[in-house]
C-alpha cells in the first residue's frame, strides 16, 4: 500500500459522503404526490421493500418519509440517521395527525408511537452513540430493546377506539414497528385503517397531515440536571446554556395535504 492508495480511499469516502448529502438535498421537504403501496409490505420496521428509498427529506424534523395508500390501510415510512432526532423522538414519539383538507375546525385525528419511559429510551439511544461498538451487536440490542419495549400506541380522536393508548398487538388494524438499521438509522413504519378517518376526507380523497417529532416536556415545578444543565419546568423549559438539551423540548413538525390513491 502507498500514499496514492490512501488519496484514493479518501476521495472515494468524500465521495459518497457527498452523494448521501446530494440525495438528501435533491428531495423535497414534503413529499409531492401520492405514490403505489410497494408490493409485499410489511410493518415491520425495515425500509427494504421500499428500496430504502423515500419521497422527501423534512430538515426541521430530521426525517425521511415516504406516505402511501392501497385500498384499505394508510402507510407511512419514516427513517433518521441523525442521532439527535433520534435521541428526542425516543423522548416524546412521533405523531402522525390527519386533518380534514383546509378546515381547522374539525377535531383531527392523531396517533404517537414508540412510547417508552426514560430509563427504557436510555437503553436503545446510548448504545447508538459510540461509533466503535460492533454494528452487528449494536443493532441486535437496540432492535430487541425497541421490541421489548415499544409496545404501546398512543391515539386520540378515533370513535370506538379506547385511549389514550392501545398496544402495538391490537386487533383493529393499526399497526406500528421500528429497527435499527446498519448504518445506525432508525425506520419507523405505520399502518393507518382509512376507515378511520373517512370522514375527514373531501370530495379530491384529500385530508391535511402533519408529522410531528414531539421530544420531552418537563413537568411544573421540576428541575432536572442533565449535564450541568438546569432545567427549570415552571412555566416553561429554562436551561444554561445547551442548544441540543433545548432541542429536546421543542417539538417539530412537517406540515402537508396527501390524496389517496385510487
Amino acid at each position: 500500500m502507498n500514499i496514492h492508495f490512501f488519496k484514493r480511499c479518501f476521495v472515494l469516502i468524500l465521495a459518497l459522503g457527498f452523494g448521501f448529502n446530494t440525495f438528501a438535498q435533491k428531495l423535497p421537504s414534503v413529499q409531492k404526490g401520492p405514490v403505489s403501496a410497494p408490493a409485499g409490505l410489511k410493518i415491520d420496521g425495515k425500509a427494504t421493500e421500499w428500496g430504502d428509498q423515500f419521497q422527501a427529506h423534512n430538515n426541521a424534523t430530521q426525517l425521511f418519509y415516504t406516505m402511501t395508500n392501497d385500498k384499505e390501510n394508510l402507510y407511512l415510512v419514516m427513517q433518521t440517521d441523525d442521532q439527535s432526532a433520534t435521541d428526542k423522538i425516543f423522548y416524546g414519539g412521533i405523531s402522525l395527525v390527519i386533518r380534514k383538507h383546509d378546515d381547522k375546525k374539525s377535531a383531527p385525528l392523531k396517533l404517537t408511537y414508540p412510547l417508552v419511559s426514560l430509563a427504557e429510551r436510555s437503553t436503545i439511544v446510548i448504545p447508538l452513540r459510540n461509533k466503535k461498538n460492533n454494528i452487528d451487536s449494536v443493532m441486535t440490542l437496540v432492535n430487541a430493546n425497541i421490541e421489548r419495549y415499544a409496545k404501546k400506541i398512543e391515539v386520540s380522536g378515533f370513535k370506538n377506539l379506547e385511549g389514550p393508548d392501545i398496544s402495538v398487538y391490537n386487533d383493529a388494524g393499526i399497526k406500528a414497528a421500528a429497527k435499527a438499521g446498519t448504518n445506525r438509522a432508525i425506520t419507523f413504519e405505520l399502518q393507518l385503517p382509512l376507515r378511520y378517518f373517512a370522514n375527514l376526507l373531501d370530495s379530491s380523497s384529500s385530508f391535511d397531515y402533519s408529522i410531528i417529532v414531539n421530544g420531552d416536556t418537563v413537568a411544573p415545578n421540576t428541575i432536572i440536571v442533565i449535564g450541568g444543565a438546569s432545567l427549570n419546568g415552571s412555566g416553561g423549559v429554562s436551561l444554561l446554556n445547551d442548544a441540543s438539551i433545548n432541542a429536546i423540548f421543542s417539538p417539530t413538525d412537517l406540515k402537508a395535504s396527501y390524496t389517496l390513491m385510487k
